[in-house]
């Protein structure tokens, strides 16, 4: 399979071949431009492997597609079952979505999603498992983080990358009272483009805050997690 891909070199990653174990998808929070500021900007501490416009367009920013996987710069601080800071060991793709417990993932986004999913069965064993692929907030949902998000169809996720084998439950962390306000604020959003990406970070960030207030409310230790990386995502 030809994959169409626009390669960009981030700054942002480790020179090192890392195992590839799990699959995190996250949502950007910005528009393109943005996304591909931020993980330029050597400052910002951030990065992802891949990310896919709202039109399906794929770009690579941090070596995975070619079958050996470099560090990047995507989960932060993490745990899964286990296995703590999933940068070590994990690819991250990034969809473009001012927030996606606002807004729906497009069709051309879920395509270019299974394109690259195919890729990687082809040259990742671990990642033919359909459990190998989660969402940022299952890794991060203790310290707020909230992305992929309500909105992103895991059904349809692993019903059209996955159809032979039973797909794993995934619960947004995002609590349905909070989405629901969330949506409002579509009403308020600026319409120039810059100020319109501007204003999503900010709700972004409002949610991943209200999100880990809720989860270290309900579980005291929840944000007593462990420093790790340099990485702020």
């Amino acid at each position: 399979m030809t994959l169409n891909v626009n390669r960009i070199k981030t700054a942002n990653w480790d020179d090192w071949l890392i195992p590839v174990d799990y699959l995190v998808i996250h949502y950007t929070a910005v528009d393109l431009q943005d996304t591909l500021d931020i993980f330029m900007n050597p400052e910002s501490c951030v990065s992802s492997h891949l990310v896919i416009d709202t039109d399906g367009a794929i770009y690579e920013l941090v070596d995975c597609l070619s079958g050996q996987a470099c560090r990047g710069w995507h989960a932060g601080v993490s745990h899964w079952e286990g296995v703590q800071g999933l940068n070590d060991c994990s690819i991250g793709i990034e969809l473009v979505n001012y927030n996606g417990n606002v807004f729906p993932f497009t069709d051309a986004q879920y395509q270019s999603l299974h394109q690259v999913v195919a890729r990687f069965k082809e040259h990742y064993p671990n990642l033919r498992d359909p459990q190998r692929v989660i969402g940022h907030e299952h890794i991060s949902g203790f310290r707020g983080k909230a992305d992929p998000g309500v909105l992103f169809d895991w059904p349809r996720f692993y019903r059209e990358n996955y159809p032979e084998l039973t797909a794993p439950l995934r619960q947004a962390v995002c609590p349905a009272v909070l989405q629901e306000s969330l949506m409002l604020l579509k009403e308020s959003e600026p319409e120039s483009p810059e100020a319109k990406s501007q204003f999503w970070r900010s709700v972004s960030l409002l949610t991943e805050t209200t999100v880990r207030l809720i989860q270290e409310a309900s579980e005291p230790s929840a944000g007593k997690e462990p420093s790790a990386d340099k990485e702020s995502k």
